[in-house]
């Protein structure tokens, strides 16, 4: 296919011989370059990315804004500063100028910004999976005699230790995990699930597990698992259930934060907030950070101890600066509010492109650019990817789950951009010659 070229064909080689076996596909490009929404590879194929690499870059590839923090303060004296010392940077030139750049400011933002009730206080990482280890223990000490936990059936929330434990949209995630916590799964409530048959069914596991069940761990749209969007109905009523039976409620959004489901958090869509809230990915625009935000009135004495838990490099500089700046930019450009009203107009224009389709059997979202396309099957799900890859331009897309596409493109994204992706799109279903409508 006309994206993959002799460089990338040549790196790809490289890769089987000097890198163990990861996620990475090597159909997918080699990216030399990037900027906004678009990326270039080795051979100087251009693609939009309506991935936003997995959700990292909400606010798109190399913003100025958050590309220039980062060189300011790798520049400072306080650039490179482990998580055994605090720093603080004061900005003069960047789009942090006058600022202040440090973990205590960073988390005065998050505290600012999510929807976890007052008290609380911020525990950063260095990723999701991370992240979501750090509130296990965070749960752990709220509850010291519970260490049973709730997660759900095609649930992501990592791919090592209790992350993984939580964890169980694919098989072959586990096949090197020796398990640690002990997890009671239930069956996601999709969206169209029925109310009163699936209450009834987790009214009795909950009170099977009333004296022993320390904590929920949910995604409002599962990721990895397929896009798949919650009966917000039941979602509220196991909030309700958590609250008064004294569960803690954890809400992953490793992926759904900052935007992406048209909300600042798409905890925003349940009618009570969580008690404990996990971000990473586009929080660092590509750096790598995590950060937990939690109740401290769950905890005894209203802390971790000294100690219990840390690492070197959460929280790095630059790290603080790409996610200090990444907050600033999403508020001030409004990209909450655009990626909302976008994500409805790329929502209509899929509709558009497949209607009648027989291949795609459904097109959701919750709201804003997180949009799942299902089709009847991973054969063809994985040919739509190909074709789009083929195409020139080409469009570059993801999978989730089995034989789902997630469109996920930056909330900078552009209607003409949008535009150009619909009739990429066309042109790939056209060429496997599939009828429509």
């Amino acid at each position: 296919m006309r994206y993959f070229g002799p460089k990338t064909a040549a790196y790809y080689k490289r890769m089987h011989e000097a890198l163990f076996a990861t996620t990475v596909d090597d159909y997918r490009p080699v990216i030399k370059s990037a900027d906004g929404i678009w990326v270039t590879d080795l051979d100087g194929n251009k693609f939009l990315d309506f991935t936003s690499q997995v959700g990292i870059i909400n606010t798109g590839h190399n913003p100025e804004e958050v590309v220039s923090a980062i060189r300011e303060q790798a520049t400072l004296a306080t650039g490179m500063i482990t998580n055994d010392f605090q720093f603080s940077s004061t900005h003069k030139f960047s789009s942090l100028k006058h600022e202040e750049v440090s973990p205590v400011r960073l988390a005065e933002e998050l505290i600012r910004l999510t929807p976890v009730p007052h008290p609380k206080k911020v525990l950063f990482e260095v990723s999701g999976a991370t992240a979501i280890n750090a509130a296990t223990k965070i749960c752990l000490a709220a509850s010291p005699g519970k260490k049973k936990f709730l997660a759900f059936k095609k649930a992501f929330h990592g791919r090592h230790g209790p992350s993984l434990d939580l964890s169980s949209s694919k098989e072959v995630h586990k096949l090197l995990h020796q398990p640690g916590l002990d997890v009671l799964r239930i069956e996601f409530p999709s969206r169209g699930t029925p109310f009163k048959l699936y209450m009834e069914a987790l009214v009795h596991e909950l009170d099977r597990w009333e004296t022993s069940l320390n904590a929920i761990f949910v995604e409002i749209v599962q990721g990895e698992g397929g896009i798949n969007i919650p009966e917000l109905k039941i979602l509220n009523f196991l909030r309700r259930e958590a609250k008064k039976r004294g569960f803690i409620f954890v809400v992953d959004e490793v992926q759904t934060g900052l935007g992406r489901t048209g909300k600042l958090f798409a905890s925003e869509y349940l009618n009570s907030p969580p008690d404990v809230l996990v971000l990473s990915k586009s929080l660092g625009a590509g750096v790598p950070i995590g950060a937990v935000v939690a109740r401290t009135d769950i905890l005894p004495a209203g802390d971790l101890t000294q100690g219990a838990h840390s690492g070197t490099m959460p929280a790095s500089p630059l790290a603080c600066a790409a996610a200090f700046t990444t907050l600033k930019l999403l508020e001030e450009s409004r990209l909450v509010e655009k990626g909302e009203i976008l994500g409805k107009y790329l929502l209509e224009g899929l509709h558009e492109v497949i209607d009648g389709h027989p291949a795609i059997v459904d097109i959701d979202s919750l709201g804003g650019l997180m949009i799942r396309m299902e089709f009847a099957s991973k054969s063809f799900c994985e040919e739509v990817i190909l074709e789009c890859l083929s195409q020139e331009p080409g469009l570059l897309l993801i999978e989730a789950g089995d034989k789902t596409i997630r469109f996920m493109p930056p909330l900078s994204v552009s209607r003409e951009e949008i535009d150009l992706a619909l009739e990429i799109l066309d042109r790939a279903l056209e060429r496997l010659n599939q009828p429509l409508g």
